[in-house]
């Protein structure tokens, strides 16, 4: 995936004690996040379940991800409070 620089805002987040850059994207009508881990990127979305709660999924989506994904999400979700 190779977002459109003018669609996309970067900023900073702390998980685990370490920083990371991490990228907003707008794509296809799409508003996607992008967590860069050294040379890899980790894709997250915000989705409604059916019982009308936002959560966080991974794209591709991955269930050995959940945990970190939520984690991630709440950090994302925080920093897009404080902007």
């Amino acid at each position: 995936m190779n977002p459109d620089a003018s669609n996309s805002k970067t900023f900073e987040i702390e998980f685990r004690e370490k920083r990371y850059d991490c990228n907003r994207i707008e794509k296809n009508g799409m508003l996607l996040y992008r967590v860069m881990f050294g040379q890899s990127g980790l894709y997250l979305s915000r989705g409604l379940g059916a019982d009308g709660k936002l959560f966080w999924t991974s794209i591709p989506a991955d269930p050995k991800l959940k945990h970190v994904v939520s984690e991630l999400g709440e950090i994302i979700e925080k920093q897009i409070k404080k902007n």
